[in-house]
């Protein structure tokens, strides 16, 4: 029936086709909110409490349930706005259930932002998809069905003004839901208390993933460094005022500086952490290597996944539990500038590149190495697609790339790069020689699958190692004083190898540390020093005899100090409110005010 015909016909024909057209889309919207009752993680509907499942539903259902009635409003196709929706739910549910599987941790608000560049973020996430004929027939049926319900009749009932005004009512609702208008806050507030910004995986448990990503947003949403607690960060440097104040007298001689190089390796641990790995097999050149540098255990902010978290910490040298809940620094935080490694290095002179063969778009990197202090990123675009092992750009490669940046003359030169070779998935990794995978032996507990995914990582961990020897190798050679600085950013997601062998200390993968070492070239001293990513930065600066006289010499005084503990509670509430201050520009004053410094000076 047209729009002519309804307003032709008869009121009572009239009035019983709108009731039709209104219970049909009110059919609709309960079909969504029961898709995402079922969907859910964090509802249950076993549950004997009803009333509380059934609000769980409802909060969590709202969002979908505007952007069904703004479809509804702008097409009045009801069918094909069902089934837009319905399509969005059980694509952000497949999407968060892969990425708990993978890295055990739920969709984050920031994870929706890579639909603003989708590139490079779909040829790094596609490696985890392996799309069988089944499957792309699934997709191209969606397509199918898609196109086909474009053609359905619209709703006359919506007719005339009744669509604008609808979708006005709901774009108001959808602002009011992403700004968190406060009568939202009051209707999520039974919710809100279950939400932990510093233990997703539970929050969403507890709360639902979409009411999830709401809090999230609104908690941490606003991309600002959160206010730091003055009084603990007081308390802390008073503890340690008479080493604090030592440090931060200390001066930079005019010696010539070294070069510095600092590699983050993708995935890399110690296999031989785990049952029935045998030592000595794995990390053959940083074990040697190990035996003249600094060295140890490195604890990082993050497990088979979020490489920014590490480097995040590297380069600031704030760790990540003081940013309260966010977990993509470049990707959350508004900032057009960071102090940070980079510009402590700057001020002594240094020129910085940075290098990644990875899109520069991925993880907001080409706008956060600049705000950074580097003068230079060399992204992916600048490595041949010829240099490919498996799925990623070759650690030999990025070998080859850090040595051609570094010059004999000139000023001194801070390189900071990041592999890519050994990034996951492990369960397929085309093109690599049989022979050798064949050759790798494999603990006997393992069964197929495992053998598989272990197999693929320790074939690549072995060009990693090799790379870490051949890299240092170099650097020893070169007639400049170079520090070589290399760690891991995180344990592999290898679950179910993990899951099938353990460790030999008992504890979760979570829990397992990463190996680092510091090479100085003109100092081949073997130490053992046993530390936290957040700490890198400090040591590497103490390395090269560079004081800036803030944030980083505060840090290199506390890591000397046997009677600070990063662990305790009370340090660490002190220190994460020293980090604050440090990222908002705000340090100087209240370390000079807390150890009674008669000048101030920039906090670096």
């Amino acid at each position: 029936m047209t729009t002519l015909a309804l307003e032709s016909s008869t009121p009572d024909r009239r009035r019983a086709l709108m009731l039709r057209e209104s219970a049909a889309a009110v059919g609709c919207a309960l079909l969504v909110a029961l898709l995402v009752a079922q969907l859910d993680p964090g509802i249950d509907l076993a549950v004997p409490a009803h009333g509380e499942v059934l609000q769980r539903v409802l909060l969590n259902a709202l969002p979908a349930l505007t952007a069904f009635v703004l479809l509804l409003a702008l097409t009045r196709r009801l069918l094909l706005s069902s089934w837009v929706v319905l399509l969005a739910l059980a694509g952000l549910y497949a999407a968060n259930s892969a990425k708990l599987g993978t890295l055990e941790t739920p969709l984050l608000p920031a994870d929706l932002r890579f639909l603003a560049t989708p590139g490079p973020a779909l040829r790094l996430f596609s490696q985890y998809l392996q799309v069988d004929a089944t499957r792309w027939g699934l997709i191209a049926l969606a397509l199918g069905i898609t196109a086909l319900l474009c053609r359905e009749r619209r709703l006359n009932t919506l007719a005339g003004w009744r669509a604008p005004a609808l979708a006005a009512l709901a774009l108001l609702a959808g602002c009011s839901l992403m700004v968190g208008a406060t009568p939202w806050r009051r209707v999520y507030q039974s919710v809100e208390l279950g939400f932990q910004p510093w233990s997703l995986a539970d929050s969403v448990a507890r709360t639902g993933l979409i009411g999830s990503l709401l809090l999230y947003h609104w908690e941490i949403g606003d991309g600002q460094v959160p206010a730091a607690d003055r009084d603990a960060a007081v308390a802390l440097l008073q503890a340690h005022a008479p080493k604090l104040r030592a440090a931060l007298a200390a001066t930079t001689p005019a010696a010539e500086l070294p070069d510095i190089v600092v590699v983050q390796s993708e995935s890399l641990f110690d296999p031989a952490r785990l049952r029935e790995v045998l030592s000595g097999r794995w990390l053959r050149d940083y074990h040697r290597l190990a035996g003249g540098a600094t060295s140890g255990d490195l604890r990082v902010p993050t497990f088979a996944g979020g490489t920014i978290r590490t480097e995040f910490e590297v380069l600031t040298g704030a760790p990540l539990a003081s940013l309260g809940g966010v977990q993509y620094p470049w990707l959350e935080l508004d900032r057009d500038e960071y102090p940070g490694l980079a510009r402590v290095l700057d001020a002594h002179g240094y020129r910085s590149v940075a290098i990644h063969p990875n899109a520069g778009a991925f993880w907001n990197r080409a706008r956060a190495y600049p705000a950074l202090g580097f003068d230079r990123f060399i992204d992916g675009a600048s490595f041949s697609p010829d240099r490919i092992v498996g799925l990623f750009t070759a650690d030999a490669a990025l070998t080859e790339r850090v040595l051609d940046e570094l010059a004999d003359d000139g000023p001194p030169q801070f390189l900071f790069a990041i592999s890519m070779e050994n990034h996951g998935p492990f369960d397929w990794r085309p093109g690599l020689d049989a022979q050798r995978l064949a050759a790798i032996e494999m603990p006997e507990r393992l069964d197929a699958g495992g053998r598989l995914w272990f197999g693929n990582y320790l074939y690549l961990l072995d060009d990693a190692d090799h790379e870490l020897g051949r890299l240092a190798k170099a650097l020893v050679q070169r007639k400049r004083r170079t520090l070589l600085l290399f760690y891991g950013d995180h344990l592999p997601g290898l679950a179910p190898v993990y899951t099938q062998l353990g460790f030999d200390d008992g504890r979760d993968a979570k829990e397992q540390p990463v190996p680092w070492l510091l090479l100085d070239s003109a100092d081949p001293r073997p130490h053992r020093l046993d530390t936290h990513s957040w700490m890198l930065p400090a040591l590497l600066l103490q390395a090269a005899n560079i004081h800036d006289g803030a944030w980083f010499s505060l840090l290199a005084a506390l890591t000397r100090d046997h009677d600070f503990d990063p662990d305790e509670p009370t340090s660490a509430a002190g220190l994460n409110a020293l980090a604050r201050l440090q990222l908002r520009g705000e340090l100087a004053p209240v370390m000079h005010e807390a150890l009674g410094l008669a000048d101030s000076t920039d906090a670096g």
